[in-house]
């Protein structure tokens, strides 16, 4: 029987994943995940050397395919405002599709703050080049007429971030956000942008 390696690789992330939300990452080890998958310990070395590989590989395969769909949608021909709204709903639909996983990271960086440790590159690299994206489409709206001329692209590019991370806190901390309530948060904040 042939193994599928890219495949094992999937399974041993997502057996990661929920065991760091179930239990906290620091909790978590080899042993158990073993146990979890079935697998020895050591059949998982050859795949991650450490749980911080697997958390790593995690937020890339995340995080690539986000900004696979940001590039989409800022290269489509559509109005600069359908675009950040595209935008907004991508990352929107991203927190609410990995609950489990927004948990797990904020544990993360929660730790590292805790022991004064840098972030997580990946994530931080993330969260910059998002924050860029949307303060791009916010000017280039206004430039276009679409949105007020007064409206300014850095305040309410932290306006539209802040939304984000009010809904990751709701997902980690009660579990109480709502996709429809969130979708209607934004739709009124793009809505007094516009002419």
């Amino acid at each position: 029987m042939k193994i599928d390696h890219e495949q094992r690789k999937r399974q041993i992330i997502a057996t990661s994943i929920r065991l760091f939300a179930k239990w906290g990452y620091s909790a978590v080890n080899f042993g158990m995940l073993a146990k979890e998958l079935g697998l020895a310990r050591t059949l998982i070395y050859t795949y991650f050397k450490d749980k911080r590989s697997i958390f790593n590989d995690a937020i890339t395969g995340v995080t690539n395919r986000v900004e696979a769909k940001y590039a989409e949608v800022v290269h489509s021909r559509q109005s600069a405002d359908a675009k950040l709204r595209q935008i907004c709903m991508t990352v929107l639909a991203m927190l609410f599709d990995n609950r489990e996983f927004v948990c797990v990271i904020a544990d993360v960086l929660a730790a590292q703050r805790r022991k004064g440790e840098i972030p997580v590159d990946k994530v931080d690299e993330h969260t910059r080049g998002l924050k860029r994206i949307l303060r791009l489409l916010i000017g280039e709206a206004v430039r276009r007429g679409e949105y007020r001329e007064d409206c300014n692209p850095i305040r309410v590019m932290h306006l539209l971030y802040s939304q984000f991370e009010a809904v990751a806190l709701r997902l980690t901390i009660t579990g109480g956000a709502e996709l429809s309530s969130s979708i209607d948060q934004i739709d009124a904040i793009l809505a007094t942008l516009r002419r």
